[in-house]
């Protein structure tokens, strides 16, 4: 592998991609996408007395994501099989270049295009840092994590693109891998909760009604019942691989701020994880006759370790591989090919 074998093959993938107007197109329908999203989302909060910036920030994030995680397949499911119906690559393979230099400059070329996509949704983004409440620190870690989870879609199309013969094949595979990341996670949480939920002792402090007791004022008590107890905190990992979790969780925000009250998507994702992963309170609070609450769920999760750290490893080993056997596949002499694939 060469540093200039790799910039060879990311330029030319650049300027293929580049020489029609189809990208050009998307650029002005992604930008002119985001600034609605943050145009509205400043419209509504005109009159209202929350954290303006906070809530600009995460709204904006939310929908980058969503979007991004609908383009970022486009650009490596079909590149090397793409590239192999049309006699490109075997006229790569002849060259000096390497089956590294070839995958990692196809890498290369994703990764630029999409951090194009997040340098024009970033002045909204910044607009937000100035309104206030979102820490300088604390955005860039998301742009970062952000990027490695796009950097990791774009490595699983590349690999799909590799490992079958047809374009179409390598979209649908890795559109349903994004799919699957988002979405079956969350069903999959929320089908295994019967298997993790029993009859317990649990801890309550709440109002006893006692008929043999004499009438006077209510007070609450702590007493030990048997109740239905969900452990979450055993299943919590299959929310720690959803990419919409571990932006979410890498967000600035503070959990405990309820000056940011309103649609802030992230920031209930953020939330809801981390209680997943603190799972069943040791007192359930059912007392309402006094001000005292034992059962202090943002403490819980303030007290939390983040969930996005564990997800962020696993999706940097995931790309990994999948750019170890995307170069495996691309190597030459190529020992097998599937019926009806041409070489060149």
């Amino acid at each position: 592998m060469t540093i200039s074998g790799v910039l060879t093959v990311a330029r030319l993938e650049l300027m293929q991609r580049f020489r029609g107007a189809r990208w050009y197109i998307a650029f002005v329908l992604w930008f002119a996408g985001i600034a609605g999203i943050a145009m509205l989302t400043w419209l509504a909060l005109a009159d209202s007395e929350t954290a303006v910036g906070s809530i600009t920030f995460d709204v904006v994030l939310f929908f980058v994501l969503g979007l991004s995680l609908l383009i970022m397949p486009a650009l490596t499911a079909t590149s090397v099989n793409g590239d192999r119906d049309a006699g490109v690559l075997a006229t790569l393979q002849t060259t000096l270049l390497t089956a590294t230099d070839i995958i990692l400059g196809k890498l290369l070329a994703s990764l630029v295009m999409a951090a194009t996509f997040l340098a024009l949704a970033a002045p909204f983004l910044v607009l937000a840092l100035f309104q206030g409440g979102v820490g300088l620190l604390g955005a860039a870690r998301v742009l970062l994590v952000l990027g490695i989870i796009l950097l990791t879609v774009c490595a699983l199309g590349l690999m799909y693109s590799t490992l079958v013969a047809r374009p179409v094949g390598s979209a649908v595979l890795t559109y349903l891998t994004v799919a699957g990341l988002s979405f079956l996670t969350l069903i999959l949480f929320a089908m295994s909760t019967p298997f993790v939920s029993d009859q317990e002792p649990a801890r309550i402090h709440g109002q006893r009604y006692d008929v043999s007791a004499p009438t006077g004022p209510p007070r609450c008590e702590d007493y030990t019942e048997l109740r239905h107890v969900v452990h979450t905190e055993r299943t919590w990992w299959l929310l720690g691989v959803n990419p919409f979790v571990i932006v979410a969780d890498a967000a600035p925000h503070d959990l405990g701020d309820d000056s940011a009250s309103g649609f802030t998507p992230l920031r209930w994702i953020s939330y809801g994880t981390r209680l997943a992963k603190a799972g069943p309170p040791e007192v359930r609070d059912e007392c309402y006759l006094d001000g005292d609450s034992t059962t202090d769920g943002e403490a819980r999760v303030a007290d939390e370790f983040p969930a996005w750290p564990v997800g962020l490893a696993i999706y940097v080993l995931a790309a990994a591989g999948a750019t170890a056997i995307a170069i495996r596949r691309v190597r030459t002499p190529i020992r097998r090919l599937p019926s009806g694939t041409r070489v060149a």
